[in-house]
């Protein structure tokens, strides 16, 4: 990956990775508790290919704790900080790739911008405000009844790993310190925000939304409703109806990384 920058934005400071390269450049939003680090894959399969930017998000990684965590610990305020990084890259249009809750902000930002060319999720229900959208796009698991938990055990930083990236990264040292390094209010506060309703209606953006979507999820993925994401209307979806990547859980990017990038590719292509 290319060497990391930082970048201070009203949230706080970004660690930013920037790699060089042609075509509309592609932004990575890791998911919840995650780092820029976990699009590992992506990034060596794409370089060369375009211009790949990856953040860690404010809370994150690299990144500083958000300045006011209340204000940044959002989908609308990560999107907002995510907005100021563009703005301070120069980047005037741009593709976005959106793992989990970086594809909830993602979709806030094709509402957010102007100069989003596509967004491809994955791990990502697109949900209406409130408790409805909660009940409506997620399932029942262990992992999800500690998403919202300020402070994790160690077997949870581990179930968290699991979930991100597959069984095969569950004792990797460097993700599990990526987990365990997050704010915990980020955890905490994202949930409630979440509850509280404070999002756009991610469900009625998809079905009205004119910028192309794809999504690509795991047929395993045991935390979220993928029947449910079927069942909804998409104005600009890339296929038929959103695909599901087999022997992949809640990060087809990591455990099935070939043919996702494959896919990936070719929406990305679709778009130049």
């Amino acid at each position: 990956m290319s060497e990391q920058t930082f970048v201070d934005i009203s949230h706080g400071r970004i660690a930013v990775s920037d790699v060089n390269g042609s075509k509309t450049p592609l932004l990575m939003l890791h998911c919840n508790s995650g780092c820029k680090e976990m699009f590992l894959f992506q990034t060596q399969a794409l370089t060369g290919t375009r211009r790949l930017v990856s953040l860690d998000l404010p809370g994150h990684g690299a990144s500083s704790d958000a300045i006011d965590p209340r204000r940044t610990y959002c989908f609308g305020g990560y999107a907002e900080a995510v907005a100021e990084v563009l703005t301070k890259l120069e980047i005037d249009k741009v593709a976005i790739l959106g793992h989990s809750l970086g594809g909830h902000i993602a979709l806030d930002l094709t509402a957010r911008l102007g100069n989003v060319s596509g967004v491809m999720i994955f791990g990502t229900p697109p949900i209406p405000p409130g408790p409805e959208g909660a009940q409506l796009g997620f399932l029942p698991h262990p992992e999800m009844a500690y998403t919202g938990n300020p402070t994790l055990t160690d077997e949870q930083i581990e179930g968290v790993v699991t979930m991100a990236l597959g069984p095969g990264a569950e004792r990797d040292l460097f993700y599990t310190s990526a987990v365990r390094r997050t704010d915990g209010r980020a955890r905490q506060f994202m949930v409630e925000a979440v509850m509280a309703g404070t999002q756009l209606d991610q469900r009625e953006l998809v079905a009205t939304s004119s910028v192309p979507l794809a999504i690509v999820n795991g047929a395993d993925d045991p935390v979220i409703n993928l029947d449910y994401i079927d069942s909804l209307r998409y104005r600009d979806l890339w296929t038929r109806r959103p695909l599901r990547l087999a022997n992949a859980g809640h990060g087809p990017h990591w455990q099935q990384h070939h043919i996702f990038n494959e896919m990936l590719q070719s929406f990305l292509n679709s778009l130049d």
